[in-house]
């Protein structure tokens, strides 16, 4: 099966690396899976597993989403976590989906508590100058927005991501631990 790459950028420099199989693109984005033991690269060149579960922990069966119109890149996790990166908006840049991280984490976790991590880290960038005026609204607006939907079970935030994981999970793919001729940065 054909993969893709995903990058995420931090400001101002930084960036993860990882791969992705595409599923699918329906009417809400396009999805992608990434087996359990799969490898995400730092921008400094530092390799750990996607979606782990803790800290230096293995990771999991994950599959991703980059909406159609949003600011946001979601994630859902085969622990029952739900959480997305508020960002720019995920392009296709030749081979790589992109996004830069807005800093703000909204999450819905397995016993149902749902919130949104990082004001803090939204503000010091923004005070930084990292994020414009407009970015921190949308961020804002976007983290609002998607707590709300989390809790009313709004989909692709009700049953949908989590059926695409299932049905990703039983193709039986091999972990990508490959980045190609891909950059660091």
């Amino acid at each position: 099966m054909k993969t893709t790459y995903i990058r995420k950028r931090k400001r101002p420099s930084g960036s993860g690396l990882w791969s992705a199989y595409p599923l699918t693109t329906d009417e809400f984005g396009t999805w992608f899976y990434t087996p359990a033991g799969s490898h995400f690269r730092a921008g400094n060149g530092e390799i750990c597993e996607v979606a782990q579960l803790g800290p230096g922990g293995p990771g999991e069966h994950c599959v991703q989403l980059a909406p159609h119109d949003g600011w946001w890149f979601a994630y859902f996790r085969q622990s029952g976590l739900l959480h997305v990166d508020v960002s720019t908006q995920p392009m296709l840049v030749g081979e790589e989906w992109t996004f830069e991280d807005l800093e703000l984490d909204p999450f819905r976790r397995t016993d149902g508590t749902i919130g949104t991590e990082d004001w803090d880290e939204l503000a010091a960038a923004h005070a930084a100058g990292l994020i414009t005026d407009a970015e921190r609204n949308a961020a804002e607006q976007a983290a609002r927005t998607l707590e709300h939907q989390f809790q009313a079970a709004i989909e692709p935030f009700g049953q949908v991501g989590w059926d695409h994981l299932a049905a990703a999970i039983e193709l039986c793919l091999p972990p990508l631990t490959n980045f190609g001729h891909h950059p660091l940065d």
